[in-house]
């Protein structure tokens, strides 16, 4: 199978890890490194988004960006080096002839706009479809800079926290927010949506989409796009191991996107070798998983397999008498 819930993985494996130990926070310790080793089957995606922005930005669910099309045409993917070694930094985005450039990771989905006095927003947590309540425990904790007086830009940094108990929605009391310097959140059970409302017009601006524990970080790419139209952009991703959450086992219905549980077996097992000093049965344990990945792989491409192209010249350059 492509695909496994958690509910499937603890049936078949539970056996392999030791009676006092759980074993969903023992997948949350293999996966990663299950997921870090390759391109395995199901693991890539495809994603579409529409924005009027200079950038997108990856879902929380992706990893790493492997293709892009702008506008239903491929363009290439820029380092971060490459505003400091070729072209410098362009208020509107990089030239066209660049694609997109890597602009590293930032603290929310969006930036809140703030170009007059009046762009204000205030802070909201709500529940995500289909939830109609948030969840009965866990708190989500914003650093946000605002504005207190007439004058433009930000003067002082607050923070608020969020204690999650079931509610319909949250809301800050504090309605002079301009800018997001942070988001964390701490044992939260279930998927919430932070989002920034303009006080205005309401217009929401989603921040961040956030479940268990962590810091809310989203990686970033700019484009060209110095009239601010609408810009349809799909990408080729790479998934992310999302942690799950040590709930109820006959509720445990969060997806691996990885099925072999063999290559799953034997990365516990060498997880548990790990913790018994053992280096070398370790190390053979995690050697086959990646052999039971490649294999797999293998047969499910077929012979659909990436080809090798070289360019001498570089991307979108030209060195004299290379051809």
């Amino acid at each position: 199978m492509p695909a496994l819930t958690v509910k499937a993985v603890t049936k078949a494996l539970s056996d392999y890890v030791r009676p006092d130990e759980d074993i969903v926070a023992k997948l949350n310790m293999v996966m990663p490194r299950l997921y870090a080793m390759g391109m395995w089957r199901d693991l890539l995606y495809d994603w579409s988004i529409e924005t009027t922005n200079k950038y997108f930005t990856l879902p929380e669910h992706a990893e790493g960006l492997l293709g892009v099309m702008l506008q239903d045409s491929p363009v290439d993917a820029q380092s971060q080096w490459h505003d400091y070694r070729i072209s410098g930094y362009a208020s509107d985005g990089p030239a066209p002839i660049f694609g997109v450039v890597d602009d590293g990771f930032h603290e929310a989905k969006e930036d809140l706009v703030h170009k007059v006095v009046a762009d204000s927003y205030h802070i909201t947590v709500d529940p995500v479809a289909p939830s109609v309540t948030l969840p009965a425990s866990g708190t989500i904790t914003v650093v946000f800079g605002r504005h207190t007086d007439s004058e433009l830009g930000e003067d002082t940094v607050a923070t608020h926290t969020f204690a999650l108990n079931s509610q319909n929605t949250l809301t800050t009391s504090d309605t002079g927010i301009m800018s997001i310097k942070s988001i964390s959140f701490s044992d939260v059970s279930g998927e919430v949506e932070v989002s920034g409302v303009h006080t205005v017009d309401s217009t929401r601006t989603t921040l961040a989409l956030v479940k268990g524990d962590g810091v809310a970080r989203y990686r970033r790419f700019r484009f060209s796009n110095g009239d601010s139209s609408i810009k349809n952009v799909k990408l080729l991703l790479k998934r992310a191991w999302q942690p799950v959450q040590p709930l109820d086992e006959s509720i445990q219905d969060d997806i691996i996107h990885l099925g072999n549980l063999n290559a799953i077996k034997h990365g516990l097992l060498g997880m548990l070798a790990e913790d018994n000093a053992d280096l070398e049965r370790a190390q053979y344990h995690w050697n086959i998983s990646r052999q039971l990945l490649e294999e797999e792989l293998g047969a499910t491409r077929g012979s659909a397999k990436p080809k090798l192209k070289v360019n001498p010249s570089g991307t979108s350059f030209y060195i004299p008498n290379i051809t």
